[in-house]
């Protein structure tokens, strides 16, 4: 990865299609072997005019007015449709739609995640997500399709490279919000950390037909193993926290997007997370966790072992083939594994030379010093009235 430090300063905040040419939407990274990829080009979804007339029709419903013209995001990895939509009435909504028809194209159960995330955002607390105004479970000719309207944002996803101002927002939203993500509703029915990670004995095999790996696996597989216990908590965590799920508006109002694969687990995961791509660009990530109200007094070792479940991840996923909805998701993938790795491999470097200067340090107060050859009998100290100890006493073996 590129190691940068970007510009210190606030970037214009604005909606995508206000500023088409913007520059944010032409932002990439790199990958070790110098691949360059795009981040907010990453996801070919239906356009408006492509959706079936009747699930236009019932979109139109819903909004309560004609839809002008519609913009479909290129952020993200998925194929359902997501677009603004500026309404006749001069108001604008964000939609997003996906029916039977693309679950079984596609493969997985997109219009199931977009009822959970439905779900979800009417029961969470208030954590800064745009406020869902509509949602539709509607039969449509011989397909189901699952809608949501949204409340527009008129902002943008942070800049990559990441800018320290943009970063900093971020941080503190994650502070401030996680008091009321810390007891979420029952009613949410979260699954825990490690029934989300359950496979991760998987992903270990999968890595052990892979060459190169021994020492380093050995390593990670015992501290993924050690995440089952070290990440868990009862806090609600979003999971899939990236910089293409975060909006940023002109008041610099930071708005997390996409609550469905939430979970419960410690507190200080969804900061992690973020972090990984931050640390990618450039960033010092390790100041960062020392520093934060989440991380600063979290085990190392805990970071550690989730920095280990979520390399085991992308390793696994990185080796399957590529969707053709998302032509880069298995780049990206590979970023986040090159960058987990060189992250986790410099903390456990890291700790190694500290716990050996440690070792060191302790050894050489526990050594006593060697006594002249020519010294005198020790005698009962004055002081104390006890005898010092002699070398003799001290090591039986002198």
């Amino acid at each position: 990865m590129t190691a940068t430090d970007p510009a210190d300063s606030p970037s214009s905040s604005s909606s995508a299609p206000d500023v088409a040419g913007a520059d944010w939407q032409h932002d990439r990274v790199s990958t070790n072997d110098g691949v360059a990829i795009p981040v907010r080009a990453t996801a070919r979804r239906p356009a408006w005019d492509r959706l079936p007339a009747e699930a236009r029709r019932a979109i139109r419903s819903a909004a309560g007015c004609e839809v002008l013209s519609g913009w479909s995001a290129g952020t993200g990895f998925t194929p359902g449709f997501a677009s603004r939509l500026e309404l006749a009435d001069g108001s604008r909504v964000f939609v997003k739609a996906a029916s039977s028809a693309d679950d079984a194209l596609h493969g997985w159960a997109l219009s199931d995640a977009y009822r959970e995330e439905a779900r979800k955002l009417l029961l969470l607390p208030e954590v800064g997500s745009p406020r869902l105004l509509w949602h539709h479970d509607v039969q449509i000719g011989s397909e189901r399709w699952m809608i949501l309207g949204f409340e527009y944002v008129d902002g943008a996803p942070p800049r990559r490279p990441w800018r320290r101002h943009q970063l900093q927002l971020v941080l503190d939203k994650l502070a401030a919000i996680a008091p009321v993500l810390a007891d979420p509703p029952a009613e949410l029915g979260l699954a825990r950390f490690s029934d989300d990670f359950a496979d991760y004995p998987d992903w270990i095999a999968s890595a052990r037909t892979r060459a190169g790996d021994g020492g380093w696996l050995q390593t990670v597989e015992a501290l993924a193993g050690e995440s089952v216990e070290r990440c868990a908590g009862n806090s609600c965590q979003h999971l899939d926290l990236r910089d293409d799920n975060i909006l940023i508006d002109a008041a610099e109002d930071v708005w997390i997007c996409d609550w469905n694969s939430v979970s419960r687990a410690a507190p200080w995961i969804d900061l992690v997370c973020v972090l990984l791509s931050a640390r990618g660009d450039g960033h010092d990530c390790d100041a960062i966790l020392a520093a934060h109200p989440l991380t600063r007094e979290v085990d190392p070792r805990s970071v550690d072992a989730l920095l280990a479940l979520l390399w085991l991840y992308f390793s696994d996923r990185r080796q399957q083939p590529v969707p053709p909805h998302s032509p880069h998701l298995r780049d990206h993938q590979t970023w986040y594994a090159e960058v987990t790795r060189g992250w986790l491999a410099e903390r456990l470097s890291l700790g190694a030379a500290v716990s050996t200067l440690d070792s060191s340090a302790a050894t050489h107060r526990a050594t006593p010093s060697k006594p002249q050859t020519n010294a005198p009998a020790q005698h009962p100290s004055e002081a104390t009235g006890h005898e010092t100890p002699s070398k003799s006493q001290t090591n039986p073996d002198g």
